[in-house]
């Protein structure tokens, strides 16, 4: 790497991680079969969300499984995520296993799977639920990690000024809850302290 450039609009810590991730895969020659350069180390996402904080949510976008003109419900047709807070680069909400992977990309395009139905990309519609904080300034959050302890992130905690939402991933599986970290979910996860200090 031989330069960083940082702007006011929307660059961080993350960010120089990123950039050095993918300078010593291309100096290297290596090859990656993800399009995404994911991070869920939790000092990174909590920078990340610290950089969010105080910022609106203008806008979520989601990719959906289809099939026969039908999805599931709201967890279950969730294949990705992408969050547009003002003034920053959307993030991409991945999940592998119980990891929830965070990277700064824009969404892909929808695409047809022949006789296994489609994936369709675009806004978040009610009444799913991240369709309901579209509009709402995040105000705090926090880190939830996993049953690997601070070693990997396993979702998050944000606390908007209309609500609360934990976003996470548990068996390859999305989570998602209003209000409170669903009671089941408290022997695989625990929260980490909330970035401004707030209690519920």
């Amino acid at each position: 790497m031989t330069a960083v450039v940082a702007t006011e609009i929307d660059t961080g810590t993350a960010d120089v991680y990123e950039a050095t991730a993918h300078a010593v895969w291309q100096a290297l020659g290596v090859q990656h079969s993800v399009p995404y350069v994911g991070f869920s180390d939790p000092q990174m996402v909590a920078s990340w969300l610290t950089e969010m904080i105080g910022r609106r949510l203008d806008a979520v976008i989601e990719a959906r499984h289809w099939y026969q003109g039908r999805r599931e419900s709201d967890a279950e047709s969730l294949l990705h995520a992408w969050l547009y807070f003002d003034h920053a680069m959307p993030v991409g909400l991945h999940h592998r296993g119980d990891e929830l992977l965070l990277a700064k990309e824009d969404p892909y395009r929808s695409y047809d799977m022949d006789e296994h139905g489609e994936t369709r990309v675009g806004p978040a519609l009610s009444p799913d639920v991240l369709s309901k904080f579209v509009g709402a300034r995040l105000i705090d959050g926090a880190v939830i990690v996993g049953h690997d302890g601070a070693l990997v992130g396993a979702g998050l905690d944000l606390r908007f000024d209309t609500g609360s939402l934990v976003v996470g991933a548990l068996g390859d599986e999305w989570v998602l809850a209003t209000d409170a970290e669903p009671a089941a979910l408290t022997s695989y996860w625990t929260r980490q302290p909330f970035l401004r200090g707030t209690t519920r």
